[in-house]
């Protein structure tokens, strides 16, 4: 039992050991979408991660962060607020000295904490009377660090469920991001 219990400690401190924590920030282009509509809206995001080599070129980078959206088209003052935890797996490919390029792709969950156009008084709720606080993207993209210290990232999220509580009404996002981070 003892020998199994310091391969455990080994195994855990050698995946930790090529763990990189990052801290990122970064600018959102999102669509909405229903049979009817198509809606534009940017956003800004702040989230970490963890990438955790699973061996090789291969890992995991589960992070948590935060999702600002906002629009002030057509008399609307649209704000959006969520929390998002993205799990991607990834492949990463040395280029040369100091450059490391990564494909990457997974879910992330996202989960609403404010939806509302604050153009209406009181302020219009959507959380209350349209959209559902949960929801899944699926996602990919590339990134690129330099020097083990910044990373580039830019990537694509389909959404997956109907955001909407309304019956006959299939509404989804997707969203274009590109963020900058620091690596420790």
């Amino acid at each position: 039992m003892k020998k199994l219990l310091v391969l455990a400690i080994a195994l855990t401190v050698s995946v930790m050991a090529k763990a990189q924590f990052s801290v990122q920030a970064g600018f959102l282009m999102n669509t909405t979408q229903t049979a009817l509509t198509t809606t534009h809206y940017n956003g800004v995001e702040l989230f970490a991660d963890y990438n955790i080599n699973l061996g090789g070129n291969f890992g995991i980078a589960p992070g948590f962060g935060f999702e600002y959206n906002f629009t002030n088209n057509y008399g609307a003052r649209y704000r959006e607020v969520c929390l998002m935890l993205p799990i991607d797996l990834n492949i990463s490919f040395p280029i040369n000295n100091g450059i490391n390029l990564a494909i990457f792709a997974g879910p992330t969950l996202h989960y609403g904490l404010l939806s509302k156009d604050f153009a209406t008084n009181p302020a219009y709720d959507y959380y209350l009377n349209e959209n559902n606080r949960f929801e899944m993207t699926l996602g990919g993209g590339i990134w690129c660090d330099i020097r083990e210290a910044i990373r580039v990232k830019i990537g694509y999220k389909w959404g997956v469920l109907n955001n909407s509580k309304i019956a006959n009404i299939n509404e989804r996002t997707n969203t274009l991001a590109l963020s900058v981070g620091y690596i420790f």
